[in-house]
């Protein structure tokens, strides 16, 4: 059993105490680096223990350690004293098991600004962009929102400017639907969305918000549910007991902000709303650099990535499927059971990815029709000309600014 030495009651022991694998061998330079590397191919937490002249590399599902991407200050973290089985030991190494989970499978599309695909957090990670505005490959991001969000799903790590994505190994589907104002459009979310689904997306990402519905939007995210397609969308940033659109739509994982069990001031809660996620001070890519941002348009994305490693674990699993473990394993603050302020509570990435140590039973199979779409491991995107293209005259009108956009993104 690993257990904290001394007095501690440090939370990670509550789920090692269940049990943990443990391989002991005796220690030497060698070892450590075999053992070293063996820790960051298990697909699981881990810890590299020395305990007098052994080591013993600590593994499995109900181990939590320190985390930069899960936010988990608590867990087991480099330089911890503990007991293995009455032996004492100093801890050497710790990883989370995140990285480790091949989720080059799962295809996220991010429906936003654009996204920068020759950021460094994001290189080797994207797909060929889509314009869901013009119908081009273009999707510069002039503002820097979309490619924040887009490393918030599978931005590589970098220590150095503590930027780390959910899902570093997930593929981007760029989509841009703002035109070159900034405004978004009933008609190219719309397109923005049927791409995605017809290019191989699981999961959607929309970081937008807007107060009323939007007709064409509403039926392309139904589609694109009816296709098996998880939609996830920021809950919005008026601190109202109100989900805006399209959180609001049914079926969508709508996401607040919170904080370590405390509801964001700006974070739009209510009935629809189903969990909350990481929102206040994120870090990640923008602009060639990196910066930090808040907003419900951070939390939404982080849900996006957890849903991709929840997926590339489980492939099998269907969207609603997915949602309904992300909700189930989430931390219920707040009202018991589902509220306003958190819906089914705080994201606990450590137990939907890796079930908590005990094996994650899947939902009951929804009752719309299976995907009808084809999935392929690396889609080839084509470029399609959907029946809603922006006419000419709402062209003209973008292009001197005189449209008026329904639904936006917050530049906190």
């Amino acid at each position: 059993m690993l257990v904290p030495a001394g007095n501690s009651t440090a939370s990670w022991a509550r789920g090692a105490a269940r049990g943990v694998a443990v391989q002991r061998t005796a220690d030497s330079e060698l070892t450590r680096v075999r053992l070293a590397a063996q820790a960051a191919a298990d697909g699981t937490p881990s810890a590299l223990v020395q305990m007098g002249g052994d080591l013993a590399l600590i593994s499995g599902a109900a181990l939590r350690t320190a985390s930069r991407v899960a936010r988990s200050n608590d867990g087991l973290r480099a330089g911890e004293r503990v007991n293995l089985d009455g032996v004492e030991g100093t801890v050497l190494y710790t990883d989370d098991g995140f990285r480790e989970i091949d989720a080059r499978r799962v295809v996220v599309a991010v429906i936003d600004t654009g996204v920068d695909v020759n950021h460094p957090a994001l290189q080797g990670r994207t797909l060929p962009g889509y314009n869901a505005v013009d119908g081009s490959r273009d999707v510069t991001d002039r503002e820097g929102h979309g490619t924040h969000v887009a490393g918030i799903v599978a931005g590589s790590w970098d220590v150095d400017q503590r930027a780390a994505g959910v899902a570093p190994f997930a593929t981007v589907l760029p989509i841009k639907a703002a035109d070159r104002n900034g405004n978004f459009s009933d008609v190219s979310i719309a397109n923005g969305v049927r791409y995605a689904v017809h290019n191989g997306a699981r999961v959607i990402n929309l970081s937008l918000r807007g107060s009323d519905p939007l007709p064409q939007t509403s039926a392309a995210i139904a589609e694109a549910r009816r296709a098996g397609v998880l939609v996830v969308a920021a809950s919005g940033n008026d601190g109202q007991d109100r989900v805006t659109y399209p959180g609001a739509y049914e079926g969508v994982l709508a996401v607040g902000s919170s904080v370590n069990g405390k509801r964001s001031s700006f974070s739009n809660g209510g009935d629809r709303l189903d969990i909350t996620a990481p929102g206040e001070n994120v870090r990640s890519s923008q602009h060639g650099a990196y910066g930090d941002r808040s907003g419900t348009s951070m939390s939404s994305p982080y849900v996006a990535g957890a849903a991709a490693l929840v997926m590339a674990r489980n492939p099998q699993w269907t969207a609603e499927q997915v949602k309904a473990h992300l909700t189930r394993t989430a931390t219920d603050f707040g009202a018991r059971g589902k509220d306003r302020d958190f819906g089914h509570g705080e994201i606990d990435l450590f137990a939907a990815v890796f079930g908590a140590g005990e094996a994650a039973t899947p939902a009951p199979a929804p009752s719309y029709p299976q995907p009808t779409y084809p999935q392929p491991a690396y889609p080839q995107p084509s470029y399609p000309t959907y029946p809603q293209q922006p006419s000419l005259w709402d062209r003209f009108r973008g292009l001197f600014g005189r449209q008026r956009s329904p639904w936006t993104v917050d530049l906190f």
